[in-house]
């Protein structure tokens, strides 16, 4: 590390200190977002047509499979398509495990954001090889809530918007903890694995903890239980292997997802962990 990043990143370690709580404390009031409508238009305009008939089949199969109709028809397509995406990840997850779903699920989702994806995660959950809806509560767990966005709406009034239509589905303002044999399913998109990235996203230094974490999600997990856990890019991907086994949790399942749906910069990598 040269001496100009170490400074930036010292930089930042002082900024969150003092940043961070302060959000905690000192937040706007809820606020409901208003959810706009859409037209439905084609969510795949400049695919050429090689890849157009594959991409058409995977979307096809998935809004069958997962019953994910109502969802295609009021959001925007870049919303749609990046949901599908999610759907085919867990998906996918789910095929190269050969997990075998509760009928009453408990889910848990750890660091979620804006929780853009949750229509996805719930299907997923829901519907996975299932004739019959499954029973599912799904809690999200996220640290930092309350920062505002451009629209001067926080993270969780964007989260509690995005919810809606959703039962026993809920948004937590706080860490994850240690809830013994708590959850079926733990899911973790993006858990930072580099101090950098962590502290760019405007979290206090003491928090960074990526084995703690997994450590924590492990003690959560239910005998037979699914972890799943979504990097990006391969040197993520790598350094989550070896924190993996460095605690010794075994590996059920680990690949690259292809980007058919959803391109990013950097592509994704999954792992499965049963217990």
């Amino acid at each position: 590390m040269n001496l100009l990043e170490e400074i930036y990143l010292s930089f930042l370690r002082i900024r969150n200190s003092l940043d961070f709580p302060l959000r905690q404390r000192f937040h706007p009031r809820p606020r409901k977002i208003q959810k706009k409508s859409h037209q439905q238009t084609d969510i795949l305009p400049s695919y050429p047509p090689e890849i157009r008939s594959k991409a058409d089949d995977q979307i096809g199969r998935l809004i069958s499979d997962y019953h994910f109709q109502g969802f295609t028809f009021d959001h925007a397509s870049a919303t749609i398509r990046e949901n599908l995406f999610y759907l085919a990840m867990l998906d996918e997850a789910f095929r190269q495990t050969n997990i075998s779903l509760p009928e009453n699920l408990t889910a848990a989702d750890i660091g979620p954001s804006s929780w853009f994806y949750v229509h996805a995660l719930h299907s997923a959950l829901t519907w996975f090889r299932a004739t019959q809806p499954r029973s599912v509560r799904l809690t999200g767990y996220e640290v930092d809530a309350y920062r505002l966005y451009s629209d001067l709406h926080t993270r969780r009034d964007h989260a509690l918007g995005n919810m809606q239509g959703l039962d026993r589905v809920e948004y937590l303002d706080r860490a994850f903890s240690v809830q013994p044999d708590g959850f079926d399913v733990i899911t973790l998109f993006f858990p930072f694995v580099f101090e950098k990235d962590h502290l760019e996203w405007g979290l206090p230094s003491g928090m960074f903890d990526p084995a703690g974490l997994l450590k924590t999600a492990w003690i959560s997990l239910r005998k037979g239980g699914l972890m799943i856990i979504v990097n990006q890019g391969a040197d993520e991907h790598r350094a989550e292997m070896k924190l993996l086994k460095t605690s010794a949790i075994p590996v059920a399942a680990s690949f690259h997802m292809d980007p058919l749906l959803f391109t990013y910069p950097l592509d994704r990598y999954i792992i499965t962990v049963q217990k």
